[in-house]
Protein backbone atom coordinates (compact mmCIF):
# COMPACT_ATOMS: atom_id res chain seq x y z
CA UNK A 1 0.00 0.00 0.00
CA UNK A 2 1.18 3.10 -1.34
CA UNK A 3 0.64 5.80 1.44
CA UNK A 4 -0.01 9.84 -0.12
CA UNK A 5 -0.14 12.89 2.07
CA UNK A 6 -1.25 16.08 0.11
CA UNK A 7 -0.60 19.28 1.75
CA UNK A 8 -2.56 22.07 0.76
CA UNK A 9 -5.67 24.64 1.25
CA UNK A 10 -7.95 22.73 -0.68
CA UNK A 11 -10.66 25.07 -1.87
CA UNK A 12 -11.67 26.24 -5.24
CA UNK A 13 -10.12 23.87 -8.02
CA UNK A 14 -7.32 22.33 -5.88
CA UNK A 15 -10.08 21.24 -3.44
CA UNK A 16 -11.94 19.37 -6.45
CA UNK A 17 -8.40 18.19 -7.57
CA UNK A 18 -7.83 16.19 -4.59
CA UNK A 19 -11.74 14.81 -3.88
CA UNK A 20 -11.64 13.31 -7.25
CA UNK A 21 -8.23 11.79 -6.93
CA UNK A 22 -8.80 10.17 -3.64
CA UNK A 23 -12.20 9.45 -5.13
CA UNK A 24 -11.22 7.29 -7.61
CA UNK A 25 -7.40 6.70 -7.60
CA UNK A 26 -7.21 2.54 -6.56
CA UNK A 27 -7.60 2.49 -2.85
CA UNK A 28 -6.48 -0.86 -2.74
CA UNK A 29 -3.10 0.20 -3.97
CA UNK A 30 -2.88 4.01 -2.51
CA UNK A 31 -4.23 5.68 0.85
CA UNK A 32 -4.40 9.67 0.95
CA UNK A 33 -4.25 11.57 3.47
CA UNK A 34 -4.39 15.55 3.82
CA UNK A 35 -2.96 17.97 5.79
CA UNK A 36 -4.77 21.43 5.69
CA UNK A 37 -5.67 24.57 7.98
CA UNK A 38 -7.31 24.91 11.06
CA UNK A 39 -9.71 27.66 10.19
CA UNK A 40 -11.31 26.94 6.94
CA UNK A 41 -14.44 25.78 5.39
CA UNK A 42 -12.99 22.62 3.48
CA UNK A 43 -14.22 19.81 1.67
CA UNK A 44 -14.05 15.91 2.82
CA UNK A 45 -12.24 14.04 0.35
CA UNK A 46 -13.81 10.47 0.15
CA UNK A 47 -12.58 7.12 -0.96
CA UNK A 48 -13.92 4.57 -3.65
CA UNK A 49 -15.79 3.18 -0.19
CA UNK A 50 -17.30 6.62 0.90
CA UNK A 51 -15.13 6.60 3.61
CA UNK A 52 -13.66 10.44 4.70
CA UNK A 53 -9.64 10.30 4.53
CA UNK A 54 -7.55 11.23 7.37
CA UNK A 55 -7.40 14.82 7.64
CA UNK A 56 -4.30 16.40 9.71
CA UNK A 57 -4.60 20.83 10.63
CA UNK A 58 -1.48 22.99 9.94
CA UNK A 59 -2.04 26.67 9.60
CA UNK A 60 -0.77 27.32 6.19
CA UNK A 61 -1.17 31.29 5.50
CA UNK A 62 -1.86 32.78 2.38
CA UNK A 63 0.67 35.36 2.20
CA UNK A 64 4.25 35.49 3.28
CA UNK A 65 4.60 35.53 6.70
CA UNK A 66 8.39 34.08 8.39
CA UNK A 67 7.56 33.27 11.65
CA UNK A 68 4.09 31.76 11.22
CA UNK A 69 5.19 29.82 8.00
CA UNK A 70 8.24 28.51 9.85
CA UNK A 71 5.83 27.20 12.59
CA UNK A 72 4.22 26.29 9.73
CA UNK A 73 6.12 24.10 8.62
CA UNK A 74 7.47 22.41 11.92
CA UNK A 75 4.22 21.26 12.47
CA UNK A 76 3.99 19.64 8.50
CA UNK A 77 7.24 17.99 9.29
CA UNK A 78 5.82 16.95 12.64
CA UNK A 79 2.26 15.31 11.12
CA UNK A 80 5.15 13.55 7.94
CA UNK A 81 7.23 12.12 10.47
CA UNK A 82 4.09 10.74 12.08
CA UNK A 83 2.41 9.39 9.21
CA UNK A 84 5.42 8.70 7.13
CA UNK A 85 4.22 8.50 3.64
CA UNK A 86 5.23 6.84 0.63
CA UNK A 87 4.92 10.04 -1.15
CA UNK A 88 4.00 13.80 -0.29
CA UNK A 89 2.15 15.69 -3.20
CA UNK A 90 1.74 19.32 -2.16
CA UNK A 91 -0.39 21.79 -4.10
CA UNK A 92 -0.51 25.52 -4.93
CA UNK A 93 2.22 28.05 -4.33
CA UNK A 94 2.84 28.45 -0.12
CA UNK A 95 1.92 24.68 0.75
CA UNK A 96 4.39 23.75 -2.51
CA UNK A 97 7.09 25.86 -0.75
CA UNK A 98 6.45 24.41 2.94
CA UNK A 99 5.67 20.98 1.52
CA UNK A 100 8.85 20.49 -0.91
CA UNK A 101 10.90 21.83 2.11
CA UNK A 102 9.73 19.16 4.33
CA UNK A 103 10.18 16.34 1.51
CA UNK A 104 13.34 17.72 1.17
CA UNK A 105 14.08 17.34 4.95
CA UNK A 106 12.28 13.77 5.81
CA UNK A 107 14.69 12.48 2.04
CA UNK A 108 10.51 11.60 0.75
CA UNK A 109 9.90 11.38 -2.63
CA UNK A 110 7.70 15.15 -3.54
CA UNK A 111 5.48 16.08 -6.44
CA UNK A 112 4.27 19.94 -6.45
CA UNK A 113 1.36 20.79 -8.58
CA UNK A 114 1.21 24.66 -8.95
CA UNK A 115 -2.69 24.78 -10.39
CA UNK A 116 -1.75 28.09 -11.88
CA UNK A 117 1.69 29.50 -10.85
CA UNK A 118 1.43 32.49 -8.30
CA UNK A 119 3.56 35.23 -9.39
CA UNK A 120 0.59 35.70 -12.32
CA UNK A 121 -1.40 36.65 -10.21
CA UNK A 122 0.50 39.36 -9.26
CA UNK A 123 -0.04 43.14 -10.14
CA UNK A 124 2.51 44.73 -9.30
CA UNK A 125 5.97 44.39 -11.22
CA UNK A 126 8.05 43.87 -8.02
CA UNK A 127 6.02 41.34 -6.35
CA UNK A 128 5.53 39.68 -9.54
CA UNK A 129 9.53 39.07 -9.86
CA UNK A 130 9.76 38.22 -6.44
CA UNK A 131 7.34 35.33 -6.46
CA UNK A 132 8.85 34.35 -9.57
CA UNK A 133 12.54 34.55 -7.56
CA UNK A 134 11.03 32.34 -5.45
CA UNK A 135 9.45 29.60 -7.61
CA UNK A 136 12.67 29.70 -9.46
CA UNK A 137 14.53 29.02 -6.36
CA UNK A 138 12.37 26.70 -4.47
CA UNK A 139 12.35 24.54 -8.05
CA UNK A 140 16.20 23.67 -6.99
CA UNK A 141 14.70 21.40 -4.13
CA UNK A 142 14.34 17.50 -5.32
CA UNK A 143 10.59 17.55 -5.62
CA UNK A 144 9.36 16.86 -8.65
CA UNK A 145 6.82 19.29 -10.64
CA UNK A 146 3.39 17.69 -11.83
CA UNK A 147 1.91 19.68 -13.49
CA UNK A 148 -1.87 19.96 -14.43
CA UNK A 149 -1.84 20.76 -18.01
CA UNK A 150 0.68 21.34 -21.30
CA UNK A 151 0.60 24.86 -20.89
CA UNK A 152 1.82 24.78 -17.02
CA UNK A 153 4.61 22.04 -17.74
CA UNK A 154 5.05 24.33 -20.90
CA UNK A 155 5.73 27.34 -18.42
CA UNK A 156 7.65 25.07 -15.20
CA UNK A 157 10.49 24.47 -18.39
CA UNK A 158 10.57 28.00 -20.74
CA UNK A 159 9.51 30.60 -18.09
CA UNK A 160 11.17 29.13 -14.55
CA UNK A 161 14.11 27.19 -16.53
CA UNK A 162 13.19 24.02 -14.82
CA UNK A 163 14.75 21.24 -16.37
CA UNK A 164 12.47 19.02 -18.21
CA UNK A 165 13.60 15.70 -16.53
CA UNK A 166 11.87 17.37 -13.21
CA UNK A 167 8.87 18.02 -14.67
CA UNK A 168 5.87 15.75 -15.62
CA UNK A 169 2.09 16.50 -16.50
CA UNK A 170 -1.70 14.59 -15.10
CA UNK A 171 -4.43 16.57 -16.86
CA UNK A 172 -6.73 17.94 -14.27
CA UNK A 173 -10.30 15.61 -15.19
CA UNK A 174 -13.38 14.86 -14.06
CA UNK A 175 -16.26 12.55 -14.01
CA UNK A 176 -17.26 11.15 -17.37
CA UNK A 177 -21.00 11.78 -16.00
CA UNK A 178 -22.07 15.02 -14.31
CA UNK A 179 -24.23 15.44 -11.21
CA UNK A 180 -26.73 18.09 -11.12
CA UNK A 181 -29.10 19.07 -8.80
CA UNK A 182 -32.03 21.22 -8.30
CA UNK A 183 -31.30 25.44 -7.03
CA UNK A 184 -33.58 27.80 -5.96
CA UNK A 185 -31.59 30.70 -8.03
CA UNK A 186 -32.76 28.76 -11.46
CA UNK A 187 -36.49 29.91 -10.98
CA UNK A 188 -35.14 33.61 -10.86
CA UNK A 189 -33.20 33.69 -14.38
CA UNK A 190 -34.46 34.18 -17.64
CA UNK A 191 -34.42 31.40 -20.27
CA UNK A 192 -31.99 32.09 -22.07
CA UNK A 193 -28.50 33.37 -20.31
CA UNK A 194 -24.90 32.95 -20.98
CA UNK A 195 -22.55 31.69 -18.09
CA UNK A 196 -19.15 31.23 -16.31
CA UNK A 197 -17.41 30.50 -13.15
CA UNK A 198 -15.24 31.85 -10.53
CA UNK A 199 -15.11 34.36 -7.79
CA UNK A 200 -15.00 38.20 -8.83
CA UNK A 201 -11.06 38.58 -8.34
CA UNK A 202 -8.27 39.65 -10.35
CA UNK A 203 -7.51 35.86 -11.72
CA UNK A 204 -10.84 35.68 -13.34
CA UNK A 205 -10.77 39.41 -14.61
CA UNK A 206 -15.09 39.33 -14.00
CA UNK A 207 -14.72 43.29 -14.83
CA UNK A 208 -13.84 42.39 -18.28
CA UNK A 209 -16.33 40.36 -18.64
CA UNK A 210 -19.00 42.70 -17.46
CA UNK A 211 -17.43 45.50 -19.86
CA UNK A 212 -18.11 43.19 -22.47
CA UNK A 213 -21.52 42.24 -21.90
CA UNK A 214 -22.23 45.95 -21.80
CA UNK A 215 -20.97 46.06 -25.26
CA UNK A 216 -23.08 43.13 -26.31
CA UNK A 217 -26.50 44.83 -24.74
CA UNK A 218 -26.14 47.25 -27.30
CA UNK A 219 -27.45 45.54 -30.14
CA UNK A 220 -28.97 42.24 -28.01
CA UNK A 221 -30.66 44.46 -25.28
CA UNK A 222 -32.03 41.71 -23.07
CA UNK A 223 -28.31 39.83 -22.99
CA UNK A 224 -27.82 38.02 -20.00
CA UNK A 225 -25.14 36.92 -17.80
CA UNK A 226 -24.94 34.45 -14.83
CA UNK A 227 -21.48 34.87 -13.03
CA UNK A 228 -21.02 31.64 -10.30
CA UNK A 229 -18.90 31.36 -7.94
CA UNK A 230 -19.67 34.20 -6.18
CA UNK A 231 -18.63 33.98 -2.20
CA UNK A 232 -15.62 32.37 -0.11
CA UNK A 233 -12.15 34.69 -1.40
CA UNK A 234 -13.73 37.05 -3.73
CA UNK A 235 -11.89 40.40 -3.66
CA UNK A 236 -13.43 41.93 -6.72
CA UNK A 237 -16.90 41.41 -5.68
CA UNK A 238 -17.89 45.21 -4.73
CA UNK A 239 -16.09 46.29 -7.55
CA UNK A 240 -18.09 44.02 -10.05
CA UNK A 241 -21.48 45.47 -7.75
CA UNK A 242 -20.62 48.92 -8.53
CA UNK A 243 -19.62 48.81 -12.16
CA UNK A 244 -23.38 46.76 -12.97
CA UNK A 245 -25.00 49.54 -11.21
CA UNK A 246 -22.77 52.13 -12.95
CA UNK A 247 -23.81 51.01 -16.21
CA UNK A 248 -27.71 50.08 -15.34
CA UNK A 249 -26.91 46.47 -15.96
CA UNK A 250 -28.66 45.47 -12.92
CA UNK A 251 -30.80 43.43 -15.34
CA UNK A 252 -28.77 41.58 -17.32
CA UNK A 253 -25.81 40.44 -14.63
CA UNK A 254 -26.96 37.88 -11.49
CA UNK A 255 -24.45 37.21 -9.42
CA UNK A 256 -24.80 33.69 -7.29
CA UNK A 257 -23.32 33.08 -4.36
CA UNK A 258 -20.82 29.65 -3.83
CA UNK A 259 -23.22 26.56 -4.35
CA UNK A 260 -22.06 23.07 -4.02
CA UNK A 261 -20.65 21.77 -7.17
CA UNK A 262 -24.01 19.49 -8.74
CA UNK A 263 -25.95 23.01 -8.27
CA UNK A 264 -23.64 24.98 -10.28
CA UNK A 265 -23.78 22.29 -12.88
CA UNK A 266 -27.23 22.17 -13.25
CA UNK A 267 -26.87 26.45 -13.89
CA UNK A 268 -24.74 26.06 -16.26
CA UNK A 269 -25.78 22.93 -17.91
CA UNK A 270 -29.34 25.62 -18.69
CA UNK A 271 -26.95 27.98 -20.03
CA UNK A 272 -26.88 28.71 -23.63
CA UNK A 273 -22.52 28.32 -23.49
CA UNK A 274 -19.68 29.24 -21.39
CA UNK A 275 -17.47 32.28 -21.39
CA UNK A 276 -14.06 32.89 -19.16
CA UNK A 277 -12.31 35.82 -19.21
CA UNK A 278 -9.23 35.11 -17.29
CA UNK A 279 -5.96 36.01 -17.13
CA UNK A 280 -4.40 32.80 -16.22
CA UNK A 281 -5.21 29.81 -15.45
CA UNK A 282 -3.85 26.14 -14.91
CA UNK A 283 -5.84 24.03 -16.33
CA UNK A 284 -9.51 24.94 -15.27
CA UNK A 285 -12.27 22.79 -13.67
CA UNK A 286 -15.11 25.19 -14.38
CA UNK A 287 -14.15 24.21 -18.54
CA UNK A 288 -13.73 21.22 -18.16
CA UNK A 289 -17.25 20.66 -16.59
CA UNK A 290 -18.78 23.14 -19.27
CA UNK A 291 -17.50 21.14 -22.41
CA UNK A 292 -18.37 18.09 -20.17
CA UNK A 293 -21.98 19.70 -20.64
CA UNK A 294 -21.54 20.47 -24.02
CA UNK A 295 -21.16 23.79 -24.06
CA UNK A 296 -19.33 25.98 -26.29
CA UNK A 297 -17.03 28.29 -24.43
CA UNK A 298 -15.43 31.85 -25.40
CA UNK A 299 -12.10 31.86 -23.49
CA UNK A 300 -9.10 34.16 -23.01
CA UNK A 301 -5.93 32.72 -24.45
CA UNK A 302 -4.07 31.90 -21.34
CA UNK A 303 -2.71 28.85 -19.78
CA UNK A 304 -5.30 26.36 -19.43
CA UNK A 305 -7.90 27.63 -21.57
CA UNK A 306 -5.64 27.11 -24.84
CA UNK A 307 -5.37 23.19 -23.56
CA UNK A 308 -8.97 22.75 -24.18
CA UNK A 309 -10.24 25.17 -26.80
CA UNK A 310 -9.68 24.82 -29.78
CA UNK A 311 -10.27 27.83 -31.80
CA UNK A 312 -13.18 28.06 -33.87
CA UNK A 313 -14.47 23.93 -32.98
CA UNK A 314 -15.18 24.13 -30.09
CA UNK A 315 -15.27 27.73 -28.86
CA UNK A 316 -13.49 30.70 -29.34
CA UNK A 317 -9.80 31.77 -28.28
CA UNK A 318 -9.70 35.36 -27.99
CA UNK A 319 -7.65 38.72 -26.83
CA UNK A 320 -8.16 39.94 -23.69
CA UNK A 321 -10.89 42.99 -25.82
CA UNK A 322 -14.20 43.21 -24.29
CA UNK A 323 -15.03 44.36 -28.36
CA UNK A 324 -13.42 41.09 -29.53
CA UNK A 325 -15.17 38.95 -26.78
CA UNK A 326 -18.68 41.15 -27.16
CA UNK A 327 -18.35 39.63 -30.90
CA UNK A 328 -18.10 36.23 -30.14
CA UNK A 329 -20.93 36.38 -27.69
CA UNK A 330 -23.03 38.08 -30.34
CA UNK A 331 -22.15 35.43 -33.27
CA UNK A 332 -22.29 32.22 -30.30
CA UNK A 333 -26.04 34.21 -29.85
CA UNK A 334 -27.34 34.31 -32.83
CA UNK A 335 -25.75 31.58 -34.92
CA UNK A 336 -27.49 28.83 -33.65
CA UNK A 337 -26.13 25.70 -35.94
CA UNK A 338 -22.80 26.90 -35.21
CA UNK A 339 -23.17 26.77 -31.09
CA UNK A 340 -24.69 23.22 -31.54
CA UNK A 341 -21.83 21.99 -33.42
CA UNK A 342 -19.33 23.50 -31.16
CA UNK A 343 -20.99 22.09 -28.42
CA UNK A 344 -20.69 18.86 -29.85
CA UNK A 345 -17.35 19.20 -30.54
CA UNK A 346 -17.09 20.41 -26.80
CA UNK A 347 -18.38 16.92 -25.23
CA UNK A 348 -16.10 15.23 -28.09
CA UNK A 349 -12.97 16.65 -26.87
CA UNK A 350 -13.66 16.24 -23.46
CA UNK A 351 -14.54 12.46 -23.80
CA UNK A 352 -11.59 12.10 -25.64
CA UNK A 353 -9.32 13.67 -23.05
CA UNK A 354 -10.10 14.78 -19.61
CA UNK A 355 -12.62 11.91 -17.97
CA UNK A 356 -11.00 11.04 -15.13
CA UNK A 357 -11.60 7.05 -14.86
CA UNK A 358 -9.58 6.81 -18.45
CA UNK A 359 -6.86 8.80 -16.81
CA UNK A 360 -6.12 8.02 -13.21
CA UNK A 361 -4.24 5.45 -14.18
CA UNK A 362 -1.58 7.49 -15.44
CA UNK A 363 -1.47 9.81 -12.32
CA UNK A 364 -0.94 6.01 -10.22
CA UNK A 365 2.07 5.60 -12.60
CA UNK A 366 3.57 9.01 -12.01
CA UNK A 367 2.92 8.26 -7.97
CA UNK A 368 4.61 4.71 -8.41
CA UNK A 369 7.66 6.19 -10.75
Amino acid sequence: MTKIVHIARPISGVGVYISLLTKYIDNESFVNVLICNTHENIIEPKDQSEKVIKIHHANIFRKIHPLKDFISLLNIIKILKKENPDVIHCHSAKAGILGRIAGFYLKKKTFYTPHAYSYLSQQSKTKRTLYKFIERLISYFPAKTLACSNSEYKRAEEDLKINKEKICVWNNSIEEQIELKQTEFIKNLPKEYICTIGRPSYQKNTELLVKSLIEVKKSIKNMHLVILGAGLYSPSLEKIKIQIKENKMESNITIVPWLDRPQTHKILKNSLFYVSTSRYEGLPYSLIEAMALKKACIVTNVDGNVDLIIDKENGFVVEECEFKIADKIRLLTTDISLRIEMSRKAKEIFYENYTIIKNISKLQEIYLS
